[in-house]
Parts: C-alpha cells; sequence; structure tokens
C-alpha cells in the first residue's frame, strides 16, 4: 500500500530536481554568413528597384 505513494513521490521529487528554473541557452545561428549575404542582397535590389522608379519619374517629367 505504501509502494504507489513512495514510487509516485520519488518521481515527482525527481523531476522537480531535473527542471531548470533557468533558460536554455542561446541556439547557435546556421547559415549565418549565408542570411547575412541574402539580407545584403535584399536591401541593394530594394535600393536599385528605387532607384529605376526615380529615372522612370525623371524621364517621364522630361517628355511631359
Amino acid at each position: 500500500m505504501l509502494a504507489p505513494f513512495a514510487i509516485a513521490a520519488s518521481l515527482i521529487l525527481t523531476l522537480g530536481a531535473c527542471s531548470r528554473d533557468e533558460p536554455p541557452p542561446p541556439v547557435p545561428k546556421l547559415f549565418a554568413e549565408q542570411r547575412d549575404a541574402l539580407d545584403q542582397a535584399k536591401d541593394l535590389s530594394a535600393m536599385q528597384l528605387e532607384a529605376a522608379e526615380q529615372q522612370r519619374k525623371a524621364m517621364e517629367q522630361q517628355t511631359q
């Protein structure tokens, strides 16, 4: 009769002792260099599109 209580108590104590209050360590960034290069390429592409739009507007104003 006392065995199930003892097993349950030891299981609860074991699980409680194993749990952490501190946050887990940060996950390493995989392919960080490649992601940075892609972000830079996206920024460059956006700048090129903006420059092309400004050039198109300037050409439209000249033809009017």
